[in-house]
């Protein structure tokens, strides 16, 4: 019996999360916080079952937070007390608090009645959905000489990938350096996607504040790495990490960033949030990105992946307890930017190693591009906010770009600095 019950509510939360429709009536959302580093490395071996769903990476003395279904419960507080870690049950039907989350962007859509499709509607106080952000990108191609929008390859479920480049140039032209980006790649860190919207409508409608960048550095950009999964978030599981392959009757979606060649780990479980995939790269997300970095790789200096949330800046590798040979200068670049964020009123972000502030973790974006030739390759993950939804509610939005885009800023000047990485082979 003892090992039955385990499977089987790792079984019910696979189903809860992959089940048309679902809702989150019964599951509870705890608050925990770690104070030792034993506690810490305990809890990160819990992250790896999928009975427990981590809102947040467990760090010393922070809050985190754990969405747990009624039926594993009684468990899940055992361990925390065999643990001595201390922790609150904080609300006891998750779906209340994602319902609040729906009404208030649905609540926009009603009272606007409109699409986002041209640069005078932009606004960042809703998620937009799939269809709002293609469009206004689109529309961008149409009316900037600086965007150019195209497809990069097609999702499971049929849907565009879509990718844009941005240069003073008109195009990219392989003779300054470029930063390579992509948001969305975890179907519900809606926040890091509108963060990339934001930066992309800031370079475009106000590109005389952008002049060093922009003059300096051309961008190449994924808006959406995970169509499927995003779209699945706003109309069925606003939970829904990974994108939407049918591995088999019960469980669908790879986490695409674990399904990257460099270093990739196979993992037993396709239910699991961090399934890799059976092989490396078997994903037409993944590899529509290798060829579009591929395409650019001899100018690619910098890589940025964009997530939310815990307010870090991270720095290869991920896949080990290594650091990567020109660890200091990432570091440095990362306390740059932390230190950007707070001198206009934001908190102290985290800067340092990937597997060394959070934990090791195989086939991911950051590795393969810095593996790929780029100079510099960071993950980031933004601010969350409350507990309204997994990530920060909407009227954050603001806040939360606006810091953002001091990143951004940071990172666009010192790329612009950078020499070509093919110049760099002669």
């Amino acid at each position: 019996m003892k090992l039955w019950l385990p499977v089987l509510g790792c079984m019910l939360l696979a189903l809860a999360a992959g089940t048309y429709g679902i809702e989150f009536t019964e599951f509870q959302l705890y608050v925990i916080i770690p104070e030792t580093r034993e506690q810490l490395d305990q809890l990160h071996e819990l992250v790896k079952d999928d009975n427990y769903d981590f809102w947040d990476v467990p760090r010393l003395n922070r809050k985190a937070r754990v969405m747990v279904s009624h039926y594993a419960e009684s468990k899940f507080e055992q361990f925390l007390e065999q643990h001595d870690i201390e922790f609150d049950p904080i609300a006891d039907n998750v779906q209340q608090i994602l319902n609040k989350e729906r009404r208030s962007n649905d609540a926009f859509h009603k009272r606007t009645k409109r699409d986002v499709t041209t640069q005078a509607e932009v606004d960042f106080d809703h998620y937009w959905t799939l269809d709002e952000i293609y469009a206004y990108v689109e529309d961008l191609a149409a009316n900037n000489p600086m965007v150019t929008v195209f497809d990069i390859g097609t999702t499971p479920e049929g849907r565009p990938i879509k990718a844009l480049t941005i240069s003073s140039a008109g195009q990219v032209s392989m003779n300054r350096p470029v930063v390579f980006m992509d948001s969305g790649i975890h179907a519900r860190e809606w926040a890091g996607i509108m963060s990339v919207m934001y930066m992309i409508q800031q370079f475009v409608d106000l590109p005389e504040q952008y002049a060093e960048q922009l003059a300096n550095t051309d961008y190449v950009i994924i808006p959406v790495m995970n169509p499927d999964g995003y779209v699945y978030t706003h109309e069925v599981n606003r939970l829904w990490r990974k994108n939407r392959a049918q591995n088999n009757i019960l469980c669908a979606g790879v986490d695409l960033n674990r399904n990257f060649p460099f270093k990739w780990a196979f993992t037993s479980n396709a239910c699991t949030n961090t399934f890799a995939g059976m092989e490396p790269a078997t994903e037409p997300e993944t590899q529509a990105m290798m060829a579009l970095m591929e395409q650019y790789k001899s100018a690619m200096a910098m890589y940025i992946a964009v997530h939310t949330h815990g307010e870090m800046i991270l720095w290869p590798w991920g896949y080990d307890f290594i650091h990567c040979d020109n660890s200091e200068e990432h570091d440095t670049l990362g306390r740059q930017a932390r230190d950007a964020i707070v001198a206009v009123g934001g908190d102290e972000w985290t800067v340092g190693n990937s597997a060394d502030v959070l934990y090791k973790a195989s086939g991911a974006t950051d590795d393969y591009a810095f593996n790929s030739g780029a100079r510099v390759a960071f993950t980031i993950e933004l601010t969350g906010g409350g507990l309204e939804g997994f990530d920060l509610p909407a009227s954050q939005l603001g806040k939360v770009t606006k810091e953002t885009m001091e990143i951004f800023k940071t990172f666009g000047k010192y790329a612009g600095t950078l020499p070509l990485p093919s110049s760099e082979l002669q």
